[in-house]
């Protein structure tokens, strides 16, 4: 991730909620090199209840596109899944 210097960030982990995923993504901010990414420079380190949407395939295909719009376009699109099953991370 640091070689491509990414201008977003999506985090999901599998198995965990989005509580747990705000939880534990805390600990990149031990890594040096995390704060000169250009996607937390930017506040663009987003995380996702990757449990729910994303970590299986299921019928819930159409909300995780909705997310991500949501992410990536907030000016176009808003499904109201920010804040229940997305958010941006606080570094």
């Amino acid at each position: 991730m640091i070689a491509a210097n990414p201008d977003v960030i999506v985090i999901m982990p599998c198995g965990f909620d989005l509580e747990r995923t705000e939880k534990e993504a805390q600990i990149l901010n031990n890594h040096s090199d995390w704060k000169n990414l250009k996607a937390v420079k930017n506040d663009q380190v987003f995380i996702v209840d990757g449990n729910a949407y994303f970590n299986r395939p299921s019928q819930r295909l159409v909300d995780s596109t909705e997310i991500l719009a949501e992410i990536l376009h907030p000016s176009l699109f808003n499904y109201g899944f920010k804040g229940k099953s997305w958010k941006a991370l606080t570094v």
